[in-house]
């Protein structure tokens, strides 16, 4: 069983390259050993069955070889933000860089937030896939965005040939991923009843609903501020003093935000209840782009209490049968 964040007592930073990871226990000592499993497990076995709290970045997936040995293991662990590690570091002004460096400063930081560090845990393996796929499709539509571009280019009529070719194959690859996702989605029941959900509220089409069931799997778990601000519409206060500055929406998972502003355009040309709330909203005197952000910010919103409400109510039809 893995210990409560109450019960840490020591910390153990480990910082991930390619080939090694670096290992601090807290002190000044450091080992590196080879990014394997059968070396990471041997040089974490003693650790198995303390209070030790495992600390490492996301490094785009180097990592899970690691995070798989520590979940065998037993031993919990934190992936960390590196962007919220890299500014604990400057916070003391410290410039110097290297894997037992930062090993080290990995111990201290998760010493320092212990009880407040999420706990890692394993992804489903349909979850894992299907974030897998949509980023995939997401790397796709901008290459296509990139040849486009390209092709209007004045200079571009010598390789016009060349580029129209990219496209359509481009266009394969995509329409390729959006069945898989679709397959994807439909073999799964849980997917299958979020996406449902979500297509219900308008404006989320066949490529939005995918995209927030991967890129914000937590969708029907949070409170209407916490989905907001996972969405990057949560309009943040900015004063000071006696200034007060126009709230502003910032930060979010980024791949969220073009998409529900699509979506809110669709929204609101259509006839349902956003699109009365947006010409309300201009009525209002409100201008059309904060109109559109309270439209993206309703939709979020809708899509997680509709989600929310499918999956309590599937889950106490669950029990009754049981």
């Amino acid at each position: 069983m893995m210990a409560e964040p109450t019960e840490i007592q020591s910390i153990l930073g480990l910082d991930v390259s390619r080939d090694t990871v670096t290992l601090c226990d807290g002190r000044r000592h450091t080992v590196t050993v080879a990014n394997e499993a059968d070396a990471l497990r041997a040089a974490l076995q003693p650790y198995q069955g303390t209070t030790t709290l495992a600390v490492c970045e996301a490094t785009g997936g180097y990592e899970d070889i690691l995070l798989g040995v520590l979940l065998e293991l037993a031993i919990p662990a934190h992936r960390a933000d590196p962007a919220k590690v890299k500014a604990y570091i400057a916070s003391f002004g410290k410039r110097a860089k290297n894997d037992p460096i930062d090993a080290r400063w990995l111990s201290r930081y998760g010493r320092d937030r212990a009880a407040t560090l999420p706990r890692w845990q394993s992804a489903d393996p349909t979850q894992q896939k299907l974030e897998l796929l949509v980023a995939r499709r997401l790397d796709l539509v901008a290459m296509r965005v990139q040849e486009q571009n390209r092709l209007k280019a004045p200079r571009s009529r010598l390789i016009a040939d060349n580029i129209r070719d990219h496209l359509a194959e481009l266009e394969r690859h995509i329409e390729a991923l959006n069945a898989e996702i679709d397959t994807l989605i439909g073999e799964s029941r849980d997917l299958a009843l979020r996406a449902q959900q979500l297509r219900s509220v308008p404006g989320v089409g066949p490529v939005l609903a995918p995209l927030l069931l991967a890129v914000i799997p937590e969708l029907g778990t949070l409170n209407r501020r916490q989905v907001a601000s996972l969405a990057g519409v949560a309009p943040h206060p900015k004063d000071s003093g006696k200034a007060n500055w126009h709230r502003s929406t910032t930060g979010g998972r980024r791949q969220i935000r073009p998409a529900l502003f699509i979506a809110a355009l669709a929204a609101c040309r259509g006839d349902n209840p956003l699109a009365v709330a947006y010409k309300a909203l201009l009525k209002a005197a409100k201008p059309k782009r904060v109109a559109l952000t309270a439209i993206m910010r309703k939709i979020i919103t809708i899509a997680n209490a509709r989600v929310r409400d499918a999956v309590r109510h599937q889950n106490e039809i669950g029990q009754i049968n049981a």
